[in-house]
């Protein structure tokens, strides 16, 4: 039986062994992989308004398993836990991107608040009433108000079930090994992705393509991974599926695979591929695959630094964990969409970004130029404010004048650049950037502040699909910069 008791917050331990995500090193990075999902971010941030304004409302425990070394460790509450910790200064909050309204609150709290809410009511459970703890989490997740508990993601439920229940968890094994080791993702996407991916998609994906990799089935597939048959494309599926770009539509609609297994000599998959250990099975030649069809797992740099280790410049090739890539010029507009399927925006406030950049990369440049340019240029203005709020405690720019008008968005991107390069004293960014501000700035640049306006308001001007592929590799480097 448990014991009720009031417990200092400073002496509860935040678990890091959350379901919502991978294990985590420290409580600080324990809070981190909380907010870095988008839809938990929005709930953390209103949860820490709630307790501003109200206090801690002791309707509910918070519940403790005591550990053997006789440690408090929070199994159901971290959330409340966490928020507490930061308001009560107990963790660092520097080293967490809290929202500047937050912060302001945060800094003129009383006294006597923090008196009131320096202890929280806990049910503490013996460590012998592990399991009993364990089911009582399983089942108080179901709420649904953004200050309340969180539903558990599929993630979380698969992770629930390999860890306690043993069960067979083949999509989230094979997807934990791909976020350590996969040669085509960035670090902002392994963090959201471990606790924020389409796991179901992924479970009946490779449950109907095992055969194709070299695999008798989803299990052995996930087992033998790293060391399997083209493993360039099942990289690209597993990207697609957390970008959304690959869907249960396509799953169920087409033979999806086809696409990301390229024909080399009649055979499917691509001969430079990382080979995988003798498993005697044959895999079949697929006759119904396009010729030259080729998906990259490199890393894209297009007059910028790369995204991510192991990058492939356009206009070359080079070899990123036993895959070989093959390269596009500047001017495809596959290089584009490439750079922007490894585009993971981070930070508060980025939710619109982040279906912005999802809209962007349904569209085909070729067929929708100025639609591509509308979305781009609304990405680059929500960003830019985003960045604003984000650093306006630490000496960052404004994006409104003190009369209360806003500046120009060309104006904006001036004052971010040199924010980010210390007023142009980090050469290192200066490189990296100079690229985006001379096109920006530019009044007669296709891809400039000036003709993305022009775009929205002149009925006469346009855009043409190759000038824009050309230019965006100039301008990303500081889309990429305000999201990092």
């Amino acid at each position: 039986m448990p014991k009720t008791e009031s417990t200092a917050v400073v002496d509860l331990r935040i678990d890091l062994y959350n379901f919502r995500s991978v294990p985590q090193s420290s409580e600080i990075q324990a809070i981190l992989a909380m907010i870095a999902i988008e839809r938990e971010a929005t709930k953390f941030w209103a949860l820490m308004h709630s307790l501003l304004d109200d206090g801690y409302l002791p309707t509910e425990n918070i519940i403790v398993l005591r550990t053997a070394a006789n440690e408090n460790m929070v199994m159901e509450g971290n959330r409340r836990v966490a928020v507490l910790k930061l308001i009560l200064g107990y963790l660092p909050s520097r080293d967490i991107p809290i929202p500047s309204e937050l912060v302001t609150k945060i800094a003129t709290v009383q006294d006597a608040w923090k008196r009131a809410n320096k202890l929280v009511p806990c049910a503490i459970y013996p460590a012998s009433d592990a399991a009993i703890v364990d089911k009582i989490v399983a089942l108080t997740h179901g709420k649904g108000e953004l200050s309340g508990r969180s539903d558990w993601s599929a993630l979380a439920r698969a992770r629930h079930n390999r860890e306690k229940s043993k069960g067979r968890e083949s999509g989230l094994d094979l997807l934990e090994k791909y976020l350590n080791v996969g040669s085509n993702l960035n670090r902002q996407q392994a963090k959201r992705w471990a606790g924020d991916y389409n796991l179901t998609v992924l479970d009946e994906a490779i449950g109907k393509t095992a055969v194709q990799f070299g695999a008798k089935n989803a299990t052995e597939l996930s087992k033998n991974y790293p060391d399997v048959l083209h493993r360039s494309a099942l990289e690209e599926i597993i990207l697609d599926i957390g970008a959304e770009i690959l869907t249960f539509k396509d799953l169920r609609t087409t033979d999806f695979w086809t696409k990301y297994l390229p024909s080399v000599d009649g055979k499917t998959g691509d001969a430079s591929n990382t080979q995988p250990k003798d498993t005697g099975i044959t895999v079949p030649a697929s006759g119904n695959t396009p010729p030259n069809t080729v998906n990259s797992t490199g890393n894209v740099t297009l007059g910028s630094a790369p995204i991510s280790g192991g990058s492939v410049s356009a206009g070359s090739a080079t070899k990123s964990q036993g895959t070989k890539v093959a390269a596009v010029a500047i001017g495809d507009p596959r290089a584009v969409k490439r750079t922007l399927r490894k585009f993971s925006p981070l930070g508060n406030n980025r939710q619109k970004v982040v279906t912005l950049l999802k809209e962007i990369l349904k569209l085909k440049l070729d067929d929708n130029p100025i639609a591509f340019c509308f979305l781009l240029r609304s990405m680059f203005e929500i960003s830019a404010k985003a960045y604003c709020d984000d650093h306006q405690t630490v000496g960052g720019p404004a994006y409104t004048k003190a009369n209360g008008d806003h500046f120009t968005l060309a104006d904006i991107l001036e004052k971010i650049t040199k924010h980010l390069t210390n007023n142009m004293q980090d050469l290192a960014k200066v490189k990296v950037l100079h690229g985006a501000m001379t096109e920006l700035k530019k009044k007669d640049g296709i891809l400039s502040v000036t003709s993305m306006n022009q775009l929205v308001h002149n009925p006469l001007f346009s855009v043409i699909p190759k000038d824009i592929a050309i230019l965006f590799g100039n301008i990303y480097p500081l889309l990429e910069a305000m999201n990092a």
